[in-house]
């Protein structure tokens, strides 16, 4: 029971793997039981906010050693799929805070990355350079094929990585960017690395249930280990 609490939490906080993520949605669609631990976590987070995270998980572990479901709380699971699978939890959003912390994040993403500059190449390879060239005519897809084929021959390669996390998050498949830019945060052989803040404005952008608190987290962690982005991160964490 915890370890499947456990994996609803994380793929609400997105702190799954591209492939995690993918399995974890086909079994909601295969698993009504998984289904109805999805519904009951949501609502429980949604109706008992301001409780303590370990209340509520005790009060889910109560809920749903129950034997069964009546008709009505199976609709709502579904319902619930649904809203995950098909509409990017449009319903479920915290509609405050979250969205002005998701247009600042978009503001920012605006504002850094509509232009790269060859610089961002360091010279590793004609093609990132070519990437960027083509990211720049707004040629998102191409640009980031590119930036793939050179991650396959390099695979240690961090402007490559950082360039291909932009593109994901400029073309909006947030689960992606949060992917490649939590790689780059592990890389610990880089002077400077960028990998957590721009995980943290991904997470911002996407605006899903508790990306908001998972963001302010690695803000924080930017701000105190004086990391990469620790100026923005300061001016962006006062409006979380």
């Amino acid at each position: 029971m915890n370890n499947e609490l456990e994996t609803i939490e994380n793929y609400l906080t997105g702190q799954l793997s591209a492939d995690e993520r993918t399995r974890f949605e086909a079994t909601l669609r295969s698993d009504p039981a998984v289904a109805e631990s999805l519904a009951f976590y949501v609502l429980a987070q949604h109706t008992a906010k301001v409780s303590a995270m370990s209340k509520r998980k005790a009060e889910l572990d109560a809920l749903m050693t129950r034997s069964a479901w009546g008709a009505p709380m199976r609709w709502v699971a579904a319902a619930s799929v649904v809203l995950v699978l098909g509409f990017g939890w449009y319903f479920l959003r915290d509609t405050s805070t979250s969205a002005e912390a998701a247009q600042l994040a978009e503001a920012y993403v605006e504002q850094n990355f509509d232009q790269l500059t060859t610089t961002m190449s360091g010279g590793a390879t004609d093609s990132l350079t070519q990437g960027i060239g083509l990211y720049n005519e707004k040629k998102f897809a191409e640009a980031e094929s590119v930036f793939e084929a050179v991650l396959v021959q390099q695979p240690n390669n961090d402007r490559a990585l950082k360039l291909a996390g932009v593109v994901a998050l400029r073309q909006k498949n947030y689960d992606l960017a949060i992917d490649r830019f939590h790689r780059l945060s592990q890389r610990a052989d880089l002077y400077s690395n960028p990998g957590t803040f721009l995980e943290a404005i991904t997470l911002l952008e996407r605006n899903r249930p508790m990306d908001k608190a998972a963001a302010k987290k690695l803000l924080e962690e930017v701000i105190s280990k004086n990391l990469e982005g620790k100026r923005e991160a300061q001016q962006m964490i006062d409006h979380l």
